[in-house]
């Protein structure tokens, strides 16, 4: 409408506490509702006098004259925050007014305040009618009333919390990234490596180790570790057909889908004597050990506390024996075997060792990238 309508009526019926009634107007019927996006137009009490919501009134708003429906919104809402106001308006929607401008607005319907920066020609009825007849394009041009209140609004920020600026005004589903990103790190899995990176992960990795303890009251030796490991079959050391091998090493054949083909070969010795570089220690996946302290002697951590930390630790001991304290006070796992003939558990103790040990492999380095 090309009119500027006095908000007049509006602030008569605040401050005096008349209702505000919305009206729905359909087929030349009219009808009340609490719904200000259905209305049409609004009433106040008893007066029967309708007032069209989509007039433009002497509120303006960023020098835009607003309408009588954002302006009775705004009233509507006076006690809410101003985080529901514009959350409400954004569903209506209808136009939202900053925190300064909504306050002055509901200051000076309500009474409290004669003046309002944002309302031109409410001075006097004369002031009234010549802003009535006033075009929108000319009233645009006016500045506002106070000075100060106008350069204190360009420098207004509007107030929101945390969630309101993480969610937005609408809730967006994301979910469909997840495919995107599902392709993407595909993608990068077939993808060429550096040249640099494929050096180094063509370098030939050599054979894991692991240690055992040589001490003469130990359970697993030299003798027997071969035939525990590869065939899940304890012998006593005693009595094993294996004799200890010259050279102090035993291999042991261990194949595995999740592990690269050097892993299959593992290393078993009982002493340190050949560890003449760093690198050996970079190999060791398990170390078997019967409580004694000095097995640690020539070890790079002698201290047993310190040693488990960084290497995955195993005491064996028959079911029924009693494991000594320091073993529970070290990080070690025990594997409790049975006595004289119960074999039956053998081959689920040596499962679940290389369950463990394949998860120590796979963090050196050993695991197979296209299983």
């Amino acid at each position: 409408m090309s009119d500027i309508a006095s908000l007049k009526p509006l602030r008569d019926a605040t401050i005096n506490k008349i209702p505000i009634i919305l009206v729905k107007s359909h087929d030349n019927q009219q009808e009340t509702t609490d719904n200000i996006k259905e209305a049409t137009h609004v009433k106040f009490g008893e007066d029967g006098t309708l007032y069209l919501l989509e007039t433009q009134t002497n509120f303006y708003n960023e020098e835009k004259p607003q309408s009588l429906r954002a302006v009775i919104f705004c009233w509507l809402h006076e006690k809410s925050s101003i985080v529901d106001y514009k959350n409400e308006c954004i569903e209506y929607g209808i136009s939202d007014f900053k925190f300064l401008v909504k306050t002055e607005l509901t200051t000076w319907l309500i009474g409290n305040s004669e003046t309002c920066a944002f309302v031109k020609g409410e001075a006097s009825k004369a002031e009234s009618t010549e802003v009535s007849k006033t075009s929108p394009s000319s009233a645009r041009k006016r500045k506002l009333d106070d000075p100060q209140i106008e350069r204190i609004s360009k420098h207004e920020r509007e107030s929101i919390d945390h969630n309101a600026m993480l969610r937005g005004s609408k809730n967006i589903d994301f979910s469909f990234l997840i495919s995107d990103a599902k392709k993407f790190i595909s993608q990068l899995k077939r993808s060429k490596p550096s040249s640099k990176g494929s050096a180094k992960n063509n370098a030939p990795k050599k054979s894991p180790i692991i240690i055992i303890s040589p001490a003469t009251t130990s359970l697993i030796t030299l003798n027997n570790v071969k035939e525990f490991l590869e065939e899940g079959r304890f012998t006593e050391p005693n009595v094993s057909s294996t004799s200890k091998p010259e050279n102090g090493v035993v291999t042991i054949h261990h194949k595995s889908e999740r592990l690269i083909p050097a892993a299959s070969q593992i290393t078993v010795v009982d002493n340190v004597d050949m560890f003449t570089k760093p690198e050996y220690w970079d190999r060791v996946v398990a170390i078997f050990t019967t409580g004694q302290v000095w097995q640690f002697a020539k070890y790079k951590y002698s201290k047993p506390e310190i040693l488990f930390q960084r290497y995955s630790g195993f005491y064996v001991s028959y079911e029924g024996d009693v494991t000594p304290k320091q073993i529970k006070d070290w990080n070690v796992t025990e594997l409790k075997i049975g006595r004289g003939e119960k074999r039956f558990k053998d081959k689920m103790i040596v499962r679940d060792f290389w369950a463990s040990i394949e998860k120590v492999l796979i963090s050196k380095g050993y695991g197979n990238t296209s299983y």
